[in-house]
């Protein structure tokens, strides 16, 4: 019988579950853009208002995330579908590293948003936004689902990052604190032991 090494194993549930996560934010991703595609009039930066402060909107990004470096739109698609896979790419090698189920969490939604991004750079040539949040004369880029995603992944790895960098200070500082009574113990035998000389 072929045993599979441990090592091996967790691997492939990693890259099974982590499928199965993203494949579903994907989804919710596409979806939501395509409805909105087919329910807003197409007309850009036409706008629906929800609230005092957040619109629906008609918008295309030819740039990055929130609209950044829009005005390059000759050069961004094919330049952000390759930068974009290449990072999509290292931050799956990474999930397969995690080490907590909030980085494993936290990997999958930007993985999952920039690869619904990438989908709308291939099919459609920009990427669609239509959330729009603002405040008096402030007013936030445009944005979508996938964005959100890719910015609630990274707000868990950094929370994860300085979660676990607290937890690995603690420890060796209970460590130092053992070592510290240790040695203060044998320092206390050695000068008794000296005593009784």
């Amino acid at each position: 019988m072929i045993t599979i090494p441990p090592i091996f194993k967790r691997q492939f549930l990693i890259f099974i579950h982590s499928c199965r996560l993203i494949f579903k934010l994907i989804i919710v991703d596409q979806l939501s853009k395509w409805w909105f595609i087919s329910s807003l009039p197409s007309k850009l930066d036409h706008t629906i208002e929800v609230t005092s402060f957040f619109d629906f909107a008609y918008s295309w990004n030819h740039g990055i995330s929130f609209g950044l470096f829009g005005s390059y739109a000759q050069y961004s698609n094919i330049l952000f579908i390759v930068l974009n896979i290449m990072i999509t790419a290292y931050l799956w090698y990474q999930l397969f590293k995690y080490e907590s189920p909030a980085s494993f969490a936290g990997y999958s939604l930007i993985i999952g948003g920039a690869i619904g991004n990438i989908i709308d750079r291939v099919l459609r040539g920009a990427v669609f936004d239509f959330l729009h949040f603002h405040y008096g004369d402030y007013s936030f880029p445009v944005f979508n689902v996938a964005d959100a995603f890719i910015s609630l992944g990274a707000a868990i790895l950094i929370y994860d990052y300085y979660k676990s960098k607290k937890s690995i200070e603690q420890s060796d500082q209970t460590n130092y604190d053992a070592l510290q009574k240790e040695a203060d113990e044998i320092r206390k035998n050695n000068n008794e032991d000296f005593e009784r000389e």
